[in-house]
């Protein structure tokens, strides 16, 4: 005589019999790959139709508000650009790309970069 003898050996257990370790790497795995796919890149700082222009291109991909992570990555480049410089970024231009939400967003950035004020001139 069988000590549960309601219990079929040969089914599939339940998924509650699942270990929680097991569900929450699953979880952990899923939220992963949706923030790398929110992931932006930046391209490298190129030289402008003009002297002392420049342009950069931000681009993300994988949720509605990508257009938002491609531009501050473009922001970031240029501001960041111009500090190695010790100045300031003054944007000339912007222009995006990409409407959809699964599709590639772009932010490109047309910009200068100007002296940072003086102490005297902001008193």
């Amino acid at each position: 005589m069988r000590a549960f003898p309601d219990h079929d050996q040969t089914r599939m257990p339940h998924s509650s019999h699942f270990s929680f370790a097991g569900r929450t790497a699953r979880a952990c795995i899923a939220c992963l790959l949706l923030a790398l796919a929110a992931c932006g890149t930046t391209s490298a700082v190129a030289p402008g139709s003009q002297p002392n222009v420049f342009t950069v291109t931000g681009k993300a991909t994988g949720t509605r508000m990508s257009w938002v992570t491609a531009r501050n990555r473009a922001m970031d480049a240029a501001d960041d650009y111009c500090k190695e410089r010790s100045q300031r970024v003054l944007v000339r231009s912007e222009s995006t790309s990409g409407v959809r939400s699964l599709e590639e967003q772009t932010s490109t950035v047309t910009f200068t970069c100007v002296a940072q004020p003086t102490q005297a001139a902001s008193e």
